[in-house]
């Protein structure tokens, strides 16, 4: 295959690709939560809730994406078709901010049925493709080392657009862009990257390896006919079906928590059921999927396998890529999930913090840069930076010098250690933050006070007798925004206009938002550690025929299923996270991440020694070697 500068000329293209898609994709998700409060005014909590259950919906599409690629059409088709509508959808979205059109409809149509469907079909997808294009002499190691670059190309896309489109969105008079068009004109920047990826990524499909991207629908049909043949013949099978089956009241459950009334008794019923429910699912499916041998065919259980063994009957080699799946290739399709379901709900329900607890908390602080304002998701630049900065120096200098100190490579659960313990650093950092913030003075016009009288907090303003207009709907708001000719509102945190006109909003705390910068990069180091290993681990503990499959199921779990579970809490904890801040406990969020982080750490030891690994290839693999340190949980068996 052709190359530039030793690498081949299609992972280029493609890690291009996946910088636009990004930056595309950050630029509108970055901000929806600000937009949703200040035109459509959304309260905190709800803004929250949908943010999270749209970014559960954009991973939920993981799955659809990764049958039509394995099953259906194949990767290169698969990711051009979805490529489109996820390029038209976000031209639907920036439509819909424009001051002239201000569409609700419009804006959750794109989102949902354009951006979701799109980001979330070609994201199992597009790092497949990109592995799949290095072929050759030290083709394993070059593709580890592929998903850590592709990680990184994830993190510049997003540092563009939290960096500046974010900003863009927010306060546009500091672009020289007229007022309320800010969101407009950063939403189409974002659209015309979308389309630009389309265009490269088509157009470039002469340098693509193609011929490993299709395999045969009965794949997919075998496996979910094994998950059902398996629950009528032992109660392990039983548990295991009905856990999976539980996805569908639980993401249903978790979406219509999100749009209800907030505070109402079927907002909170609907949020606590969707809880236990996910408390019941994630512990039978990581119980069960410790050992896999419990999956049987017709004809295949009893007297062919031992309850308990690992020993592979006879005909079910994984060598055969073009054949039907055998029960060994779909037992080790599951094998991976116990420790990819712990791992990403430990570190990605801490990583949920950042477009909702930290975003509120961060345009509650001080936002002054000279004359103007950056915007709260502009701290998320932080974690971006970390992870641009530090994936080429843990590749290129700490590892290879751990390496040397411990005279072995560093295992995969070293690193995973290392990323909970970032998490619980970016929690604790952002608890103090959140208590200082709180207890600071706020940036208030003279003579403002947060128990004032109408007339001191919001002078001039022009209520009607009831409804959207009327003093109640402006009360939990801090005051006017504009006294004296000078602006203290927040630009991010909910805004509302009167009869007249005028705006009210939230005044700033007088504690720098730069501080965020703090738990922001923290989330970013933890990204490095954990992320790109899964990825990795979920691509190379899988047979070929599924390894799209399985790493949608890597992305459920890693960007669906957490956001869910903050989505349910926000309803839960709905009256600690005010308008104003001051009058609420946000850091409760951190409290809650920090019991998942040690409960969930001390599960994932227990699940380690527990789990049966066998490797795709019928060779114990650095991944399998490394999860411990003396590999005792591992199983060879003949290709």
């Amino acid at each position: 295959m052709s190359k530039h500068l030793g690498i081949p000329y299609a992972v280029v293209f493609i890690l291009f690709v996946e910088l636009c898609e990004r930056f595309c994709y950050y630029t509108i998700q970055g901000t929806q939560k600000f937009f949703l409060s200040q035109t459509f005014s959304y309260t905190n909590a709800q803004s929250t809730s949908i943010v999270t259950v749209f970014n559960t919906a954009c991973y939920l599409c993981c799955i659809a994406g990764g049958i039509l690629g394995d099953c259906f059409l194949g990767r290169f088709q698969t990711i051009a078709y979805l490529s489109c509508l996820y390029a038209l959808g976000t031209f639907a979205v920036a439509m819909s901010t424009h001051p002239a059109v201000s569409s609700q409809s419009l804006f959750f149509l794109g989102s949902f049925a354009g951006i979701a469907v799109g980001t979330g079909g070609i994201k199992p997808l597009v790092c497949n493709f990109g592995a799949d294009q290095i072929v050759g002499q030290d083709a394993a190691k070059s593709k580890e080392r592929f998903f850590s670059y592709f990680y990184w190309m994830i993190n510049i896309g997003a540092a563009l657009a939290l960096g500046i489109m974010a900003t863009v969105a927010t306060s546009p008079q500091s672009f020289g862009i007229m007022p309320g068009y800010g969101y407009f004109t950063s939403y189409g920047v974002g659209a015309i990257a979308m389309f630009t990826a389309c265009c490269v990524f088509i157009s470039c499909s002469r340098f693509y390896v193609t011929s490993v991207a299709s395999v045969n629908l009965k794949v997919f049909q075998q496996v979910c006919s094994t998950l059902v043949y398996s629950a009528g013949q032992s109660v392990k099978g039983g548990v295991c079906l009905f856990a999976w089956l539980l996805l569908v009241p639980f993401f249903v459950l978790s979406f219509l928590q999100a749009f209800a009334e907030e505070g109402s008794g079927r907002a909170l019923t609907m949020a606590w059921a969707a809880f236990a429910i996910a408390v019941v699912q994630l512990g039978c499916l990581i119980t069960v999927h410790c050992n896999n041998t419990f999956l049987v065919k017709p004809g295949q259980n009893g007297t062919n396998m031992q309850q308990g063994s690992s020993t592979p009957i006879e005909g079910s080699s994984v060598a055969n890529n073009n054949g039907p799946a055998t029960i060994k290739e779909i037992q080790m399709t599951f094998q991976s999930a116990p420790l990819l379901i712990i791992s990403n709900m430990i570190f990605n329900f801490a990583y949920t913090m950042m477009i909702g607890p930290f975003l509120s908390q961060s345009c509650q602080m001080n936002l002054h840069v000279g004359s103007g304002q950056v915007s709260g998701a502009f701290f998320n630049l932080a974690d971006c930076l970390a992870v641009i900065l530090f994936i080429p120096i843990l590749e290129t200098l700490l590892y290879p010098f751990a390496e040397r100190l411990l005279g072995r490579k560093v295992a995969v659960s070293e690193k995973l250690m290392a990323g909970f313990a970032m998490a619980a650093l970016a929690m604790l950092s952002a608890i103090a933050l959140e208590l200082h913030r709180r207890s600071a003075s706020v940036i208030a016009p003279p003579g403002w006070s947060a128990s004032g009288s109408q007339t001191e907090r919001f002078p001039g303003m022009s209520f009607s007798s009831s409804g959207h207009n009327s003093y109640a709907s402006f009360e939990p708001l801090m005051g006017r925004c504009i006294v004296g000719g000078k602006d203290y509102c927040s630009n991010c945190a909910p805004l509302r206009k009167d009869l007249s006109g005028s705006t009210a909003g939230i005044y700033m705390s007088d504690i720098s938002g730069f501080w965020m910068f703090i738990p922001f990069a923290f989330i970013g180091l933890g990204e490095v550690l954990i992320n790109p290993v899964l990825y990795y681990y979920a691509y190379s503990m899988a047979p070929p025929k599924t390894q799209s499959i399985v790493q949608a199921f890597n992305l459920v779990f890693q960007g669906a299923y957490p956001p869910a579970l903050v989505g349910v809490f926000s309803t839960v904890l709905a009256n600690q996270q005010p308008f104003d801040l001051n009058l609420g406990r946000l850091e409760l969020f951190y409290y809650i991440t920090l019991v998942i982080i040690v409960l969930g750490t001390v599960l994932f030891f227990c699940v380690l020694e527990a789990v049966k690994l066998q490797s795709p290839s019928g060779e114990v693999t650095e991944t399998e070697k490394l999860l411990s340190s003396d590999a005792n949980n591992l199983h060879k068996h003949d290709a």
